[in-house]
């Protein structure tokens, strides 16, 4: 059934004066089309039981609405309606309201708007007026973002349009300007790069977390500020599954004292979301390899950490083949240009290289 078709019909709410008939026909639809079981039918709360007490035929109309309003496959109305079910109560033209408003306000095509709905379905049960609008401005305003800055973030983290203001972002926003001594520009830089953080409890993580890295890398606050900045999803890593183990494999592995440590991770904090096993481990025995020399290896790393951070299958690897294809020396100064080349730079210099070994083939 089209779209069209909906706006000619009247979408008022049918309700039977709890007839059990038809209530036993909307539980056996819920059931039998969107897979609701019997158990959370009975679970379901008295604001969205009024979906039950609909005349026949209103909730598939709702529901074809929406699959043709966003255009979803059943298994994608199935996750959504079981998610939300007080979707079901919405009328759609409501609906219709939030989609036009949502489109206008964020700037989203018809792709865009879908994977929203579908990454927050609860949303649509949501007021423009006292809810979406007045958090999209206040959002907008207090981190200084363009429209499409303001949609990049809404559409990376969706949730962030159910978090309360004054329970929530405020005090959050407060705290960690106030923490990190953050103006509103770093603090709209830390929650762009990783919105997540809004997620995350004062109490219970960021707060000991801050304190945490203060202590183990003997960081001052300009030092820990900086970190922030420049990693804040440092922020969302466990503590003792995750950081102590990373840095103390950094510390013994690579022979470092504290302040050495210390030095690595502020140049580097990205390391602290690198594996160990997949990743540290076997690209420092990359290096180890390529140059014959543990010592060499070690240094390199710790002069330039950003070495243990580059993909060594996508790049290193295939670039050192390259290379003694080339006929190229491996050294030490030839790694810290080569994991740092452009692909572009990088062609230009196995062109160059390739070009001298020809020359001199010919010449001798």
């Amino acid at each position: 059934m089209h779209r069209e078709h909906y706006y000619r019909r009247s979408f008022q709410l049918f309700y039977a004066k709890t007839d059990p008939s038809i209530i036993a026909y909307n539980r056996q639809y819920l059931i039998n089309t969107l897979g609701f079981t019997e158990e959370k039918l009975d679970k379901i709360e008295t604001s969205v039981y009024k979906m039950l007490t609909l005349e026949i035929g209103v909730l598939d109309e709702r529901v074809n609405w929406l699959k043709d309003r966003l255009n979803l496959k059943d298994n994608e109305i199935k996750k959504m309606t079981q998610q939300q079910p007080r979707i079901l109560t919405r009328k759609p033209d409501s609906l219709e309201l939030k989609l036009d408003y949502l489109k206008s306000r964020l700037l989203l095509d018809k792709k865009s708007l879908r994977r929203l709905i579908l990454r927050a379905p609860g949303i649509l049960g949501m007021s423009i007026e006292d809810n979406i609008g007045f958090k999209l401005d206040y959002l907008q305003q207090k981190l200084l973002l363009d429209d499409q800055a303001l949609q990049k973030l809404v559409l990376s983290a969706p949730f962030i349009l159910a978090v309360s203001i004054e329970d929530n972002l405020k005090p959050k926003f407060d705290w960690l300007q106030d923490r990190l001594v953050l103006n509103e520009k770093e603090l709209s830089k830390i929650i762009t790069k990783h919105p997540f953080i809004m997620h995350y409890s004062l109490e219970d993580n960021i707060e000991p977390t801050l304190d945490w890295l203060q202590q183990r890398l003997g960081l001052d606050d300009i030092a820990l500020r900086k970190m922030i900045l420049r990693k804040p999803q440092n922020l969302g890593n466990s503590i003792p599954d995750n950081m102590e183990p990373k840095l103390s494999w950094l510390q013994q592995r690579l022979s470092l004292t504290d302040d050495g440590l210390s030095k690595l991770i502020q140049q580097m904090p990205a390391l602290l979301g690198c594996n160990i096993e997949t990743n540290l481990e076997p690209t420092l025995n990359f290096y180890i390899d390529a140059l014959g020399d543990e010592s060499k290896a070690l240094d390199l790393i710790i002069r330039i950490p950003a070495s243990l951070a580059f993909s060594l299958e996508k790049r290193l690897k295939p670039r050192l083949e390259e290379a003694k294809e080339a006929g190229i020396i491996v050294d030490t100064k030839f790694l810290t240009s080569m994991m740092a080349y452009t692909n572009d730079d990088w062609d230009m210099r196995l062109t160059r290289e390739k070009g001298k070994q020809h020359k001199h083939f010919f010449c001798s």
